[in-house]
């Protein structure tokens, strides 16, 4: 009996020894919580950056109208100032080819010194007169000429920014999708180290039930244990039977939900009516602007409601078999399935409601 207890205290020993080695130096350490939270700063400054670059590309547009229009002015005045132009040329010329003659003809017709002087006043001021339009066309031609400069460098530097904006956001969707990749692939680490922890676990307990099956049965012997006379067979003790261990119960696995064709079809049909007609704008539901969680939620309920976020939806019923209509769903991204490995989705800045695949590691949930 106490080699028996010796061995079962060693078989417990190496048990507990094997279940610290699984859990503190057999399975690696996780660092997803760290990734997640780089990856939802990276999807910040992702959505950051979109909606600096869309501000950005309104004042481009607006400097481009004006300096257009700064363009279409001078052209007008180049017309004004060729017309004055001419018209003066006209004057002078008629009046230069009359010479004397015509001079004579407006002293013969002067009534008197008076309307004379009127008259040769009257000419001079009406050359004055274009000329001066003339010099004022010009100096607003000059003026806008100055003005579409200036418009032109605000025009470039905007440009500059735009381009700018759009290195980082390129930048920064390469980051958001080599984050996510990497927390899917820790996902599917920590999922396989937790297997292979619960299996040590197992094999553990399962050895130690055994021990003690082994130590708790009495030893056999036919020799005579004393208190008897001799000739006689000793009595046994009964042995007391020992409670045997009942195995774990394993809980039944949740029932998929039900699925109903003529609901899926209505969520898709909501999802189709805003294919290429809907921008990505990060918290939005809304009429033509939604983001990814945003454009579910309005496919689902057919309102302008948000149900939630993309982990809401993690925690949803999840179906093996996927049917139009279910949410195809990952931590950073969610989008309505339609079969065939296909699914309606909010995408991103500029690229907006799309179809596309179903992406690496989403699961699907059903409302």
């Amino acid at each position: 009996m106490t080699h028996s207890k010796r061995s079962l205290t060693v078989r417990r020993a190496i048990v507990a020894g094997l279940t610290g080695l699984v859990l503190f130096s057999g399975v690696p350490t996780f660092a997803f919580a760290d990734t997640e939270s780089d990856l939802a700063a990276a999807r910040a400054q992702l959505e950051a950056i979109g909606r600096q670059s869309e501000q950005i590309t309104g004042e481009l547009g607006e400097l481009t109208g004006e300096l257009e229009r700064t363009r279409g002015e001078i052209d007008q005045k180049n017309s004004e100032i060729a017309e004055r132009q001419e018209l003066l040329s006209t004057f002078v010329s008629s009046e230069y080819k009359g010479g004397l003659a015509g001079l004579l003809e407006i002293v013969m017709a002067s009534e008197s010194f008076d309307q004379l002087v009127s008259s040769v006043t009257y000419m001079n001021k009406v050359a004055n007169t274009q000329a001066e339009t003339i010099s004022e066309v010009k100096t607003l031609k000059q003026e806008l000429t100055d003005k579409q400069a200036e418009q032109e460098k605000n025009v470039q530097a905007t440009q500059k920014k735009v381009d700018e904006l759009n290195e980082q956001r390129a930048s920064a969707s390469s980051l958001v999708n080599s984050l996510d990749a990497k927390l899917q692939e820790e996902l599917a680490a920590e999922a396989a180290a937790n297997a292979a922890l619960q299996q040590g676990l197992n094999a553990g307990s399962s050895e130690q039930i055994q021990d003690v099956e082994n130590t708790e049965t009495p030893d056999s012997g036919t020799g005579n244990q004393g208190g008897g006379t001799q000739g006689e067979t000793p009595s046994q003790p009964t042995p007391t039977p020992q409670p045997q261990p009942q195995p774990q119960p394993q809980p039944e696995p949740d029932p998929e939900p039900g699925y109903n064709p003529g609901t899926g079809n209505a969520i898709v049909d909501r999802a189709y009516s805003w294919v290429g007609k809907a921008d990505y704008v990060w918290g939005a539901c809304a009429p033509g602007q939604f983001d990814c969680s945003g454009f579910v939620s309005y496919c689902l309920t057919g309102s302008y409601t948000r149900l939630g976020t993309t982990y809401t939806f993690l925690g949803w019923p999840r179906v093996s078999n996927p049917q139009p209509g279910d949410v195809a769903v990952n931590s950073g991204h969610c989008g309505i399935y339609i079969g065939n490995g296909q699914m309606i989705h909010a995408a991103t800045y500029g690229v907006g409601v799309v179809v596309g695949p179903v992406q690496s590691g989403m699961v699907f949930v059903r409302y």
